[in-house]
């Protein structure tokens, strides 16, 4: 089993449903507010869409979803195809890592919308050092220098007080660093238990840009911080 695969992961997220609920509503009406371009959509790390709104999908002429997880394609059909289907919306899914496949897929659709669904948290894992992380983070900025792109991942998890009232989505802007002020005030209101795992992506979005922060309970006791944004061809 992977970090968000396999048939653990899935297993997990449908029972979870209930529990994500929240976050997902924030997430969705996010997306749905913003003014990104809806012509096409390259997906990476979408897994099954189990945190995507389904009307923000239907508002592309065309999805690509790229997961390495070979589960995710028929899971994602099953929860999304049939209402892609009815609007016209073409959807095609592609098994691997959409992460390798960068620097072609600008260059095939240069006028795509490009979005990555919680896959750039889990790098912290998967590269062997921190600087490693931050490198390839910085190095996705510079691919993606001439498309509109954006990102929802993990900025902190971590254990929280039992019985905490989360908060509503947050608004600020990307490059919060988590030892400011606003930074332990949010923490603070998610009843955060130190210590928390860092997943690095403090730098993920350029400085400024417009984000949102979502607290997602993602199993008892247990929390992430989320933070979403986009941005447009540099």
């Amino acid at each position: 089993m992977s970090l968000t695969g396999g048939w653990q992961w899935h297993w997990r997220a449908w029972r979870s449903q209930k529990r994500w609920a929240p976050a997902v509503a924030q997430i969705s009406d996010w997306l749905l507010a913003q003014a990104m371009p809806r012509r096409q959509l390259v997906l990476i790390g979408g897994s099954a869409g189990w945190m995507l709104p389904t009307e923000w999908l239907t508002q592309f002429e065309e999805v690509h979803a790229w997961d390495i997880d070979p589960l995710a394609a028929p899971l994602f059909r099953w929860r999304h195809g049939q209402a892609l289907k009815r609007e016209g919306t073409r959807l095609n899914l592609h098994t691997g890592d959409g992460l390798a496949q960068l620097d072609e897929w600008t260059r095939i659709l240069p006028t795509a919308f490009f979005w990555f669904d919680n896959v750039l948290g889990q790098l912290r894992f998967t590269d062997p050092s921190p600087d490693a992380v931050e490198q390839r983070l910085k190095n996705f900025q510079r691919q993606l220098e001439t498309v509109a792109w954006g990102s929802v991942h993990d900025r902190m998890s971590g254990r929280h007080t039992p019985g905490t009232l989360f908060p509503m989505a947050r608004h600020s802007e990307a490059g919060l660093a988590m030892e400011t002020t606003e930074g332990q005030a949010w923490l603070l209101q998610m009843g955060a238990i130190s210590p928390w795992l860092d997943h690095l992506t403090e730098g993920v979005l350029p400085k400024g840009t417009p984000v949102q922060h979502t607290a997602w309970p993602f199993k008892p006791r247990y929390a992430h911080w989320l933070e979403m944004g986009w941005t447009g061809p540099s």
